[in-house]
């Protein structure tokens, strides 16, 4: 009969973690049955271990929590009630006594036994509700801050989402500016020609070139900017007021403006040909402006640096395809030496700003600390149109 026993307490075990509750309920018949019948088990260590598991697993693992607060409050009161009626009713506490020898002490043979039973059972009961109830509520927190992380980590991309619509957004207006300048240039060229035509056909001529060379960079602009904004759903520009939007020429009062607040910025450009810059699209000028302005930005919001380098080159490469294709670019690149600001970490949607106005023309970018450092590293590289903008004729 003990090994029966031993295997019936045992069952519940492999149901502890699915059926926590029913699991319980039955190693407590089985430990109530176990007693009467073959009481000597009820003190083997693993008999007792067995059951303690029971207990901590229904704290534990108990799915609705009020059960299991009414199951654990049962289980003391049924104890209670049994320990009552062992001590009263039947004669087993009175069979332990008259086995015990006479001894002296403050409290009698009785009193000793009962105190000692009360206590090894609170402890017994208590220790696996106790340690069950710590289980559950390490689990509980576990699971929130998953819960958690996953909250916030959404929320973290439906921000860089919104950062990235707003810098397009943004480059679509200004865009949008700069393709109603080549609008309004065509204008005025095509009345130009029209004035002249009849007394200097070249003057003419010259005109309805630039009006040609115009409009094509209108068309090459405004599908950039259909570009832009296709990646959108219907959103709508707010609206601003309007300022002419900054070209490469105005380089040096962006620099000036950073060294009024405290950023000493050397500006220096390495260039193909001399009228490499001039002669970029209207939009591309705006780009690497922007790029450069929100690199500066950066350091001045994120960086002990008090000094910043900028660059600006234009080049050509070869690729090594049969056609040997020359490609002309446009790099900038802004290096400082400072670092980190403690407590000014920024949510990056300055730098996925750069990136986007990158990408739109095709360019890349190169954006981390400096290897060696210290410092922080900008670079952007943008392909550049070979063909030299046609000069505007005034009537």
């Amino acid at each position: 009969m003990g090994y029966l026993a031993s295997v019936l307490m045992a069952v519940p075990l492999a149901i502890r973690r699915r059926f926590p509750i029913a699991g319980v309920v039955a190693a407590s018949a089985v430990f109530m049955w176990a007693y009467y019948v073959v009481p000597q088990v009820n003190m083997q260590l693993f008999f007792q271990i067995a059951y303690f598991a029971s207990v901590y697993s229904m704290v534990a693992w108990g799915r609705s929590r009020q059960l299991v607060t009414l199951m654990v409050v049962g289980l003391a009161v049924f104890t209670a009630g049994w320990l009552t009626v062992d001590w009263t009713i039947t004669n087993s506490y009175a069979e332990v006594l008259n086995n015990l020898e006479e001894t002296s002490g403050p409290f009698s043979a009785a009193v000793g036994i009962m105190g000692y039973t009360v206590v090894m059972n609170i402890v017994y009961f208590g220790g696996a509700a106790v340690m069950g109830r710590s289980s559950w509520r390490r689990a509980l927190d576990r699971r929130r801050l998953r819960e958690q992380a996953w909250r916030i980590a959404q929320q973290s991309e439906q921000l860089a989402n919104r950062a990235v619509v707003e810098e397009r957004l943004r480059i679509a207006r200004e865009l949008h500016d700069v393709v109603a300048h080549h609008v309004s240039a065509i204008g005025i060229q095509a009345g130009a020609a029209r004035t002249v035509m009849a007394k200097n056909p070249e003057a003419a001529a010259a005109a309805l070139s630039t009006v040609e060379a115009s409009s094509r960079q209108a068309v090459t602009e405004m599908r950039e900017l259909l570009g832009v904004l296709r990646a959108e759903d219907g959103s709508v520009l707010p609206a601003q007021s309007r300022t002419p939007e900054p070209r490469l020429s105005e380089l040096d009062d962006l620099v000036a403006s950073h060294a009024r607040n405290g950023l000493a910025v050397t500006l220096n450009t390495s260039l193909e040909h001399p009228e490499d810059l001039e002669q970029l699209p209207g939009s591309l000028q705006l780009t690497v402006y922007r790029c450069l302005q929100e690199a500066l930005a950066n350091v001045t919001r994120h960086s002990t640096a008090r000094e910043a380098t900028a660059v600006v080159r234009t080049g050509s490469t070869t690729d090594d395809s049969e056609e040997r294709e020359t490609k002309a670019w446009v790099e900038l690149e802004v290096t400082d030496q400072g670092q980190s600001k403690p407590g000014t970490e920024g949510s990056g949607f300055g730098l996925k700003g750069i990136t986007e106005r990158a990408r739109l023309y095709n360019g890349v970018t190169e954006i981390g600390p400096r290897t060696p450092g210290p410092g922080w590293r900008v670079r952007v590289r943008i392909p550049r149109p070979h063909t030299r903008a046609t000069q505007e004729v005034t009537p």
